[in-house]
C-alpha cells in the first residue's frame, strides 16, 4: 500500500515537472515570437526600466551638502569647491526640507566674473579676500543669483519615489536641458528624497549591457537625434573665459577645442569649472587662454579627466560609444571625419545616447 502511494507520487510529480517543463517552453516561444515582431531592439532592457522604481538607484542615503534660499553665497561657494560639487539642491526658508530649486557653479561664475569684471579678475590673487572687501558681495544670498526657478524656463522635471526608472530615462532622453532629476516624497510636500543624474543612467545602461542585444551594434551615422555638421567649437588660442560665454550663450554644456588646423586636441565643458581651487587662486585662470586653462586640471592629478580628447567615428557602435562615455567618465562624445584630419563634424551628448534606447 506504502510502495502503491509513492508510486503514484513519484508520478503525480514528474507530471508536474513535465507541465512545467512545457509552460517554460512555451513562455520562451512566446518571448522568441514577440521579440521578433518587435521592430526595434533593447526591449528586455526597457521592461526591466518599467519594473523598477526611480528610486532604486540611489545617489547616496542622504543629501550629504544644501542650502537654503537666504544663505550667504559665499559660503554657499565654498561648500561647492571643497567637495567638489557642479550643484547643490536649495530649500525652502520656512521648510527646510520643501526642495527649491539648485544653484550651480556656472551660475556662480557667471555672477562674479560679470560683476567684478576682467580688470580684477584676471590678476592673480585671492578671491576670497577680494570678495570680503566687496561690500555687495558679502551681502549677496543664493535667491540673488540662482537663474533657475526664477526664469520660465525651468529645467527641473522633478518626479515622485513612487515613478518608474522608465520614467527618468524618457524625462533624460526627451528633453537635453535637464541633466539631474530632484525625487520628491510626494508633489505636495516637494520633500527632496534623491537626486537622480544622466551619468548615473548611463551606468545602468553599461552595468545591463547583455539585455540590449542588436542594439550594441547600432551604428553611429544610425543613431536617431544626433547633432551631425553643426559643431560648436573653439580656439585652444582664446581665453577660457569667452570659452564659458559662448557655452552660456549658445547654451550648451560643452564644446570642441581645435588647434590652428582645425583639428580637434581636446574638450572644454562646464564640468571642467570643478577644477577651482579652494585657496581661492582659480578665477585668474579664466583669464589664460583654454589650453593653459585646460593645462592646469590636466596637470592637478586629483581631477578625474582625460588627459588625451577623446572622440569617435560615424562607424562605430553603440557599444563602443557608451563604452567610451562612461569609462572616460564624459558627457559628450565628438565625431571625427576621420583619424587622421580630427575634424568634429557631430557630437553624441547623454540625452542622445540614452535616446537610442526608445522606439
Amino acid at each position: 500500500m506504502e510502495s502503491k502511494r509513492k508510486a503514484n507520487l513519484a508520478t503525480e510529480n514528474d507530471s508536474k515537472k513535465q507541465q512545467k517543463l512545457t509552460e517554460v517552453s512555451d513562455v520562451k516561444t512566446m518571448d522568441s515570437t514577440s521579440n521578433s515582431s518587435i521592430p526595434f531592439d533593447g526591449s528586455q532592457l526597457l521592461l526591466k526600466l518599467v519594473n523598477s522604481r526611480a528610486m532604486s538607484i540611489k545617489t547616496r542615503d542622504e543629501v550629504i551638502f544644501s542650502c537654503e534660499r537666504n544663505d550667504n553665497l559665499t559660503k554657499v561657494f565654498k561648500g561647492l569647491t571643497e567637495r567638489g560639487f557642479l550643484s547643490v539642491p536649495v530649500f525652502q526658508q520656512t521648510d527646510k526640507k520643501r526642495w527649491y530649486g539648485f544653484i550651480d557653479l556656472l551660475d556662480i561664475v557667471r555672477y562674479v566674473t560679470h560683476h567684478f569684471g576682467s580688470e580684477k579678475m584676471s590678476i592673480e590673487q585671492d578671491f576670497w579676500k577680494l570678495s570680503e572687501e566687496e561690500e555687495k558681495f558679502k551681502t549677496l544670498t543664493v535667491n540673488d543669483v540662482m537663474r533657475y526657478p526664477h526664469t520660465k524656463d525651468n529645467r527641473f522635471s522633478p518626479i515622485t519615489q513612487n515613478y518608474s526608472l522608465f520614467s527618468a530615462f524618457e524625462i533624460f532622453a526627451r528633453d537635453p536641458n535637464v541633466h539631474r532629476i530632484p525625487i520628491l516624497d510626494n508633489m505636495a510636500n516637494r520633500h527632496l528624497v534623491s537626486i537622480l543624474t544622466q551619468s548615473q543612467l548611463v551606468k545602468y545602461v553599461y552595468d545591463n549591457m547583455s539585455l540590449l542585444g542588436s542594439k550594441k551594434d547600432l551604428i553611429v551615422k544610425n543613431m536617431s537625434g544626433i547633432q551631425m555638421g553643426s559643431v560648436v567649437t573653439v580656439k585652444s588660442s582664446i581665453l577660457a573665459i569667452e570659452a564659458f560665454k559662448i557655452l552660456e550663450e549658445k547654451d550648451i554644456n560643452g564644446v570642441a577645442v581645435l588647434n590652428d588646423k582645425g583639428e580637434l586636441i581636446d574638450t572644454l565643458s562646464v564640468r571642467d569649472l570643478k577644477a577651482i581651487a579652494t585657496d581661492g587662486s582659480f578665477f585668474w585662470k579664466l583669464y589664460k587662454p583654454v589650453e593653459e586653462f585646460l593645462g592646469f586640471i590636466k596637470n592637478d592629478q586629483i581631477t578625474v579627466r582625460p588627459r588625451n580628447p577623446v572622440f569617435c567615428m560615424d562607424g562605430d557602435t553603440f557599444e563602443a560609444v557608451l563604452t567610451k562615455i562612461y569609462t572616460n567618465s564624459i558627457h559628450r562624445l565628438f565625431i571625427v571625419d576621420n583619424i587622421e584630419t580630427m575634424k568634429p563634424i557631430g557630437v553624441i551628448s547623454l540625452s542622445d545616447l540614452l535616446l537610442q534606447l526608445f522606439p
